[in-house]
């Protein structure tokens, strides 16, 4: 392993460490000198490599993580049933991150739009050829030769 991978790994398993002591993913970036996404980032990563290798440690941490989450639905659930937004908003804050690091949220759809603008004919049917799009080549308008006299006239 390189010098490079192992020193990720560490980085990965110092947060997963601080994670299980109970912190939150701002304060292990604070302490690791990173941001938040960064923190949560190392410790999905492991949890996912730990998963697929199947870890116990992993699965502890995971079973943690969801019992932490079930414990803060009780505390809000009641209130949000009753029509609190702001229990409500936690309450599916929550839901989402169990989802999420559960694996269960749908794929996102997403679309791409390509405009070809400036293209020559050819191009645009290079590109309509790498798309697997089938076009016919326009056709071109004749050109005929004028003849210009080019004698003064006086």
């Amino acid at each position: 392993m390189s010098p490079s991978k192992v020193i990720k790994k560490e980085r990965r398993l110092q947060a997963i460490s601080l994670r299980k002591q109970g912190l939150t993913y701002a304060e292990i970036g604070k302490i690791m000198g990173v941001t938040r996404q960064a923190a949560y980032s190392y410790c999905e990563r492991e949890f996912k490599k730990m998963l697929s290798e199947g870890s116990a440690v992993a699965e502890k941490a995971l079973s943690l993580t969801l019992a932490r989450y079930d414990e803060l639905l009780k505390v809000y659930y009641q209130n949000a049933l009753e029509g609190n937004r702001e229990s409500l908003q936690d309450v599916l804050q929550i839901m989402d991150r169990q989802t999420k690091i559960l694996g269960l949220e749908a794929p996102k759809k997403s679309e791409t739009t390509v405009t070809y603008q400036n293209l020559t004919d050819q191009e645009l049917m290079q590109q309509a050829s790498m798309w697997g799009i089938s076009l016919e080549a326009p056709a071109l308008p004749q050109i005929t030769t004028v003849e210009v006299n080019t004698n003064e006239i006086s």
